[in-house]
């Protein structure tokens, strides 16, 4: 490629040929730009008299006094391509002064800020997290203690069911039953013996059925109409097929009221017994003065143990609470009956 710059070719007054001035850069850009080294040549010599040069005679134009020096800087953009390990400038150390203004290297690296650390945690701001949960411990402590309090409170101090009043018209409609039955029995004054112990309208049976002592036993009229009822339907038919010449004459009862607590315990719920609803059998008394007496006859295959086992079993349609001899360690040589009223009319028989 051939580009016209003045005269292409020009001869020194002894007939040499002088290269164009801008030869070696158009020879180099191509090298330059696909970032290959250029050789170094010789024409550098042979450009200086050229620049010095100031008119030709044939009055063409004379060269600029600044432009001998390009092709110079040429040849230092090339060195600058291909740089010699001692060229290579080596970087200067960052100033001391960049790290001091990093506002944040003071407090984070500074060894003599343990005192202000130690001083800051004294802080009520820094204090107050690591203070506060041992404050709530301390201040729930006693209300977890008044919580077990209160749940223990009312069994501790829960008082006894009042005395259960009579209804007039219920009274009535059983002391009737007990006249038509023959039960010998007297009126007493009511009974309060605290603690929810007593009967509102007390009885003083002599005799359930006549010629049936019980001992002028204290009951509610219920419970004697109910004991009434099971001698009648129950086990004065079971013993004459059991023992024909036989007669019950009395019964040999254990409690009948008591004020005292369920199976006698220190705790508990109030006994049935304390409030005139139930009555214990020892035994049955005959008319030879021999005794049928109770105790646990699950297998007993005689006469007597048969009889018991229907006395018991015939009680249940009369009391709400049956339990007989040998249903729990509590009752082994007595028969608890008894008329506590549950709900739905549920009985409970053993």
């Amino acid at each position: 490629m051939c580009v016209a710059l003045g005269k292409t070719r020009s001869q020194n007054d002894d007939g040499a040929i002088a290269v164009p001035r801008h030869l070696p850069l158009l020879l180099a850009a191509p090298l330059l730009l696909t970032g290959a080294a250029l050789p170094r040549t010789g024409p550098v010599p042979e450009e200086k008299p050229a620049v010095a040069e100031k008119a030709t005679p044939n009055g063409e134009a004379q060269e600029k006094p600044g432009t001998a020096a390009e092709p110079e800087a040429t040849i230092e953009a090339d060195s600058a391509v291909e740089p010699t390990p001692a060229e290579v400038p080596t970087p200067e150390p960052k100033p001391p002064v960049e790290a001091e203004e990093q506002p944040s290297s003071p407090s984070a690296s500074d060894p003599t800020s343990d005192e202000d650390a130690s001083a800051g945690k004294q802080e009520p701001d820094a204090s107050s997290p690591a203070e506060e949960p041992q404050d709530k411990t301390d201040k729930d402590a006693p209300a977890a203690t008044g919580d077990e309090d209160e749940d223990q409170q009312p069994e501790q101090a829960e008082a006894p069911p009042p005395i259960a009043t009579e209804d007039p018209e219920a009274l009535k409609a059983c002391l009737a039953d007990l006249v038509a039955l023959g039960t010998k029995f007297e009126t007493a004054a009511r009974i309060d013996d605290g603690e929810g112990c007593g009967i509102d309208h007390p009885l003083e049976v002599a005799e359930v059925l006549p010629g049936i002592d019980t001992g002028s036993a204290q009951m509610r009229c219920e419970t004697a109409r109910a004991l009434g009822n099971w001698l009648k339907d129950t086990v004065n038919p079971a013993l004459k097929i059991a023992m024909p010449d036989r007669k019950i004459t009395g019964l040999i009862t254990g409690s009948t009221y008591a004020c005292r607590l369920r199976n006698s315990a220190a705790e508990g719920e109030i006994s049935e017994h304390a409030r005139g609803n139930a009555i214990d059998i020892a035994a049955f008394r005959l008319d030879d003065g021999s005794e049928v007496p109770m105790k646990p006859r699950a297998e007993d295959g005689t006469v007597e143990g048969a009889f018991q086992r229907t006395a018991s079993a015939g009680a249940c349609l009369h009391f709400t609470t049956v339990l007989s001899p040998g249903s729990d360690a509590t009752h082994q040589d007595h028969l608890h009956l008894d008329v506590l009223e549950r709900e739905s009319g549920y009985r409970y028989c053993r």
